[in-house]
């Protein structure tokens, strides 16, 4: 278990210099590409881009607020940030679990993650245009690091071989 230990740690400083290597533009680039693809289905006047303040990134949403065009920032480092918990999260599934069911599992978590962030980039855009959107956009702010935290529970307790427990069926064949 130890071992393990260390490879998360491991695995989690190496993410972080990749994501502050570009890795955190690429991520932001494909959370702008997959909110944008889902706004462009419903609205024609709302879309966000990815912009860079100094050495920031920020989304930067453009709608109608009141009939009229306006445009307004939001931080992307709470947002962001988190998914180097998930993707070092991923290299110690796929050490410790059978690769086809790391891979299907990777691909869920990273789905959940994603979706749950396209969400709040949607509720972003109508911030100004709907109580509803405000309420949800506020409660979501800070929650994408429990949902990373909620995932890493969730996959241990599914798969108990990550953290090298022994499930029941194995004391039960072990003890024959």
């Amino acid at each position: 278990m130890y071992k393990k230990i260390f490879i998360l740690l491991g695995a989690s400083m190496v993410v972080t210099v990749l994501w502050f290597s570009g890795l955190e533009k690429l991520y932001a680039d494909l959370l702008t590409f997959s909110t944008n693809t889902v706004l462009s289905a419903v609205s024609d006047h709302t879309h966000i881009k990815l912009e860079k303040q100094e050495t920031d990134l920020i989304f930067r949403v453009h709608t109608l607020i009141d009939g009229r065009k306006g445009s307004y920032p939001q931080a992307a480092q709470s947002l962001l940030l988190p998914a180097v918990i998930v993707i070092s999260w991923l290299v110690i599934m796929f050490y410790s679990l059978p690769r086809k069911t790391a891979i299907k599992q990777a691909l869920t978590d990273i789905g959940i993650f994603l979706i749950f962030q396209i969400i709040f980039l949607i509720l972003l855009t109508s911030y100004y245009n709907s109580n509803f959107a405000k309420y949800f956009f506020h409660v979501m702010l800070e929650s994408f690091y429990v949902l990373a935290i909620i995932i890493i529970i969730k996959d241990s307790l599914k798969y108990p071989e990550i953290w090298g427990r022994r499930t029941d069926a194995d004391s039960a064949t072990a003890g024959t």
